[in-house]
């Protein structure tokens, strides 16, 4: 009988529990229901020297450039998922994520794109976006206006109708330009990479009137190897000028012309 009475109690005790408990989230979505809309919190997250986009425009596509205000709106009128779509559409986002709470602020976390390259305004021919930084994953997402990041340029016949360079051949030139924005000795060494056609590569010296012949973009560690035996061996003793072409692209040898 005694242990029917504890276990009576247990249930009820339970029972009351999860009524609290319905009770308690009724009520919160109630009040949430009744929260308005008090501001737009922008939180950038750039991995560059200076932030390529500015937490105002961000604003701006959030309310869809004024066109949809959202303060004293109710918070549960107002989609998460419109706004994170809106600011993907800059091309410079790499990622966004919004959120609100019982507070009423909208607080949205963008990502901005690390730029590896930037194509230079020649080689774009009819796109509407005539330079264009290159992004780690091969995608152009335009230029800022707020800061020029030190990455590589780049350009030549191979970007000629470029969208993006997520194409089998397009992909094989972002480790290469990958390489160089991540060592500080060939990102000072190199001016200027032309593309051509077919996928080869001409790389423009700072210093000096010779020109590389680096080929594909291919055993690329090796044949920055044999460039950099160049460097060390032949410009101390023959001068930045000695030779119009280096010769990279064949197999275990270095032809200076």
């Amino acid at each position: 009988m005694k242990a029917n009475a504890t276990l009576i109690k247990q249930v009820i005790g339970m029972v009351i529990l999860f009524a609290l408990v319905l009770v308690a989230v009724i009520f919160a979505e109630i009040s949430f229901n009744e929260v308005v809309c008090k501001g737009v919190e922008i939180t950038l997250d750039s991995e560059n020297e200076k932030a390529l986009l500015s937490k105002k425009d961000i604003k701006l596509m959030v309310s869809e450039q004024g066109t949809d205000y959202f303060l004293d709106k109710p918070i549960t009128q107002i989609s998460l998922r419109k706004i994170e779509e809106r600011i993907k559409r800059i091309p410079l986002v790499k990622s966004c994520e919004a959120h609100h709470d019982f507070s009423g602020v909208i607080s949205v976390s963008v990502k901005e794109y690390k730029p590896i390259a930037r194509i230079v305004r020649s080689t774009i021919g009819t796109s509407p976006f005539p330079d264009q930084y290159i992004s780690e994953d091969g995608k152009f997402i335009g230029t800022s206006p707020l800061f020029t990041p030190r990455i590589i340029v780049t350009g030549g016949p191979y970007f000629d109708g470029k969208r993006d360079l997520q194409d089998k051949r397009g992909k094989t030139l972002i480790p290469f330009f990958q390489f160089i924005e991540n060592n500080e000795f060939w990102k000072a060494q190199i001016s200027q990479i032309i593309v051509a056609k077919d996928g080869g590569i001409v790389l423009i010296p700072t210093i000096g009137t010779t020109r590389i012949d680096f080929g594909l973009p291919i055993n690329i560690e090796n044949k920055f190897k044999k460039l950099f035996i160049f460097y060390q061996k032949v410009i101390p003793n023959k001068g930045w000028n000695k030779y119009s072409w280096v010769q990279l692209k064949y197999k275990n040898q270095l032809i200076c012309e």
